[in-house]
């Protein structure tokens, strides 16, 4: 297994449970129909978890659903990218530095234009 599968997703770890955990260790030891309804089952409790973590009021949400939401559009563009290269092979990971390299750069530009450093006509 290579690095970019042993790791999770915030919301991963916001639903997934021992049960659940257990139950798809399972799975490989059944017959293909068995194979099929547990991981069903398995499917039907971590969409239920999902929809209950999103039914509470946000103040009683999990913090990790909220880490950037004092941040700016761009800032959390920035995070959001860096949480996906953390699953991503060497080439998609350097494909997302560029697009990130590119964010930051336009927001240099931005900030620089904004401030009458760089006469843009």
């Amino acid at each position: 297994m290579n690095d970019t599968q042993t790791k999770q997703p915030i919301l991963d770890t916001l639903i997934q449970s021992r049960d659940l955990q257990m139950l798809k260790a399972m799975v490989p030891y059944f017959d293909s129909s068995r194979q099929r309804t547990i991981s069903m089952v398995i499917r039907l409790a971590e969409l239920q978890k999902t929809m209950l973590l999103f039914r509470a009021e946000p103040e009683l949400q999990a913090a990790e659903l909220h880490i950037c939401e004092n941040e700016s559009p761009m800032e959390r563009t920035q995070h959001m990218l860096q949480a996906m290269k953390e699953f991503c092979t060497p080439g998609e990971a350097e494909t997302i530095e560029n697009i990130s390299g590119f964010f930051e750069m336009y927001a240099s530009y931005e900030s620089m234009t904004r401030e009458g450093l760089y006469d843009t006509q």
